[in-house]
């Protein structure tokens, strides 16, 4: 199954008219955050055909594992992150803690 992406920010649509998609060459008013012109489903097809591209992900939580939000070329609105504040408690042991849900390669909040 493809992810389906979350395209709901109005930047997304542009109301001058439409132009070629760059990925089916049929005309379309929806823009990718990079400005190209492409349908939502070719850019969601693009992802899914694309595993390799850099891929941005969402931070985990404890509540919310990790999760890809599609290439840099075409991904969400977001990533979606929590906004509550983080308050850090001490470790007192000498292990390092363990991160849950990243796959090994991640870093951070986006992928290498």
């Amino acid at each position: 199954m493809t992810p389906l992406l979350d395209w709901g920010d109005a930047r997304h649509f542009d109301h001058t008219g439409n132009r070629p998609c760059c990925l089916c060459g049929k005309r379309t008013p929806m823009r990718s955050h990079g400005g190209e012109p492409v349908h939502k489903v070719c850019a969601e097809n693009w992802n899914a055909a694309h595993p390799g591209e850099p891929r941005g992900y969402t931070r985990p939580a404890p509540d919310r594992p990790q999760h890809d939000v599609g290439t840099w070329r075409f991904h969400n609105d977001g990533p979606i992150t929590d906004q509550r504040m983080t308050v850090l408690t001490p470790v007192t042991t000498d292990t390092p803690p363990a991160v849950v849900g990243v796959e090994p390669g991640q870093r951070g909040l986006f992928a290498a």
